[in-house]
Parts: C-alpha cells; structure tokens; sequence
C-alpha cells in the first residue's frame, strides 16, 4: 500500500506541475533580429531620438485559452518605472488559440490595426506619440520584457506570459 501511495503523489505533482505550464500563454519573437530576446534590442526596436526606428517587435503568442477576448500587451523596461511604461495596447481576439501580432511604429505615431488599441501611455512625455517607445534607456544597460495577459469579457485574466526583448 505504501509504494501505491507514493505513486499516486508523485503522478498528482506531474499532473498538477503540467497543468500550470499549460496555463501559460507560450510567447515568441517572430523576427531573427531580436534574437529571442538574448542580447542587445536590434536597432529597428530602439526608440528614434537615440538612432533607432522605433518599433515594437513582432510577436507570436500561442496557447491562448477558451474564452479569451482580449489580450493586454505591456512593454516594459525591468529597471526603471512599472510595467506598461513603454506602452500598453489591447488586442481584440474572436476564439484564436494562436495570433501575431504585428511590429507598430511608435515615437510620432498612434496608428495600430483596426482590432488594437493603446490602454496606457508610456512614460516619456517628450518622445512623440502616445502608446509605444522603443527601448531607450537612459541610463544604457536595461533590461526590456513584454508581459501579455488573456482576458475573458468580464476582464478576468485566464492566462499570462513574458518574453525577453533584450538590453539596451
């Protein structure tokens, strides 16, 4: 009896340690040059008045959930200001498990696709535009993420996820 109960324990932490993974939305760079996040944000992702063209980066999100109506988009510089302060759009789904989303270009710009919107500006009040700055650091060596969370109609989040974007 005791080797039997061992069993069952050890299979209801494997059941229950994989469930969680697949909770998570699963979040990947659809663009080679941000390199899956490893190293430094390509040039195209840094914010214009520091050289760069400003634009977000291409992002797939997969294992999205039943239910999910919307997905909440915050780009985020980990050592400075709080999540979202590089931008925060809200994307506009109908029963996808699986979506890209588009690269958009920020500083000077508030054009999205029809099925996105901006949901909070970032920090930068002299940078142009509104709903999106590329990475920008003043300070130089930041470390830049993007967290993504599904959302049913009533807003309850159902899953979540990050993906490195790099340094800069």
């Amino acid at each position: 009896m005791h080797k039997l109960s061992g069993f069952i324990l050890g299979f209801l932490i494997l059941l229950f340690s994989s469930t969680s993974w697949a909770d998570g939305l699963t979040l990947s760079h659809t663009d080679p040059a941000w390199k899956d996040g490893k190293g430094d944000v390509p040039g195209k992702g840094i914010c214009r008045r520091n050289g760069g063209k400003g634009m977000s980066p291409p992002l797939k999100v997969s294992n999205i959930p039943e239910g999910t109506v919307k997905l909440l988009i915050n780009f985020t510089d980990e050592d400075y200001g709080s999540e979202g302060g590089h931008g925060a759009f809200e994307l506009k789904l109908s029963r996808n498990t699986e979506v890209d989303i588009a690269s958009i270009q920020g500083e000077g710009s508030d054009k999205m696709p029809p099925n996105m919107k901006g949901v909070g500006q970032h920090h930068c009040g002299s940078c142009g535009g509104t709903y999106y700055l590329g990475p920008c650091s003043g300070g130089r060596g930041h470390f830049y993420i993007v967290y993504v969370y599904a959302k049913n109609a009533d807003g309850k989040e159902l899953a979540k996820g990050k993906l490195p974007l790099g340094q800069y």
